[in-house]
């Protein structure tokens, strides 16, 4: 009985197996508010509007994996140490951007645990005009690989309860009854 705990834990968790691959390019501008000059740069109005970037491509791609917000926060953190120089004047300056990261997603009715690889290049521009310095319009290449899995949280629960009121063996017997 002990040989098939993990097979059929599996199949009562509605374990779904999650492989995907998402591509998008998007554009952003902030200049809602100034990111500051070359010395003294500012990020939230960056962060701000490419985490709403980034959620319009997860929308129009179907991606559920992940929170954009994480994702946003993850992606300037690693363009915060990469890019350490603004982009001049009438000129464009790119950034690539490479990381593995880890994303859990916890909720109804799924729990969601993956593993993505992401790959991005955002290219900057400065405005070259007198009246707009310091404006600055941002275009990014994102690709995400997904690997993970994703299980029936409600299962989850209830295999949590019917475990610590019963022993192994009672439980097993019981969600082999409930598993097709």
């Amino acid at each position: 009985i002990y040989e098939s705990i993990p097979v059929t834990f599996l199949k009562y968790l509605e374990q779904k197996e999650i492989v995907k691959k998402v591509n998008f390019r998007r554009d952003f501008t902030a200049n809602q508010i100034c990111m500051g000059t070359e010395h003294n740069i500012d990020f939230n109005d960056f962060i701000k509007c490419l985490r709403d970037s980034i959620k319009v491509g997860f929308t129009s791609s179907n991606v559920t994996e992940v929170y954009p917000e994480n994702l946003g926060d993850d992606i300037t953190k690693e363009f915060r140490k990469q890019a350490t120089t603004r982009a001049k004047r009438g000129n464009k300056l790119s950034t690539i951007i490479r990381f593995n990261t880890e994303y859990e997603k916890k909720g109804a009715p799924y729990w969601t645990r993956v593993n993505a690889y992401v790959y991005i290049n955002i290219i900057e521009e400065c405005e070259d005009n007198w009246f707009a310095a310091n404006k600055y319009k941002f275009s990014y290449d994102l690709t995400i690989e997904f690997n993970g899995i994703s299980i029936n949280s409600n299962k989850a629960i209830k295999l949590n309860e019917l475990i610590a009121k019963n022993n192994v063996a009672n439980s097993i017997k019981e969600i082999k009854s409930r598993c097709p």
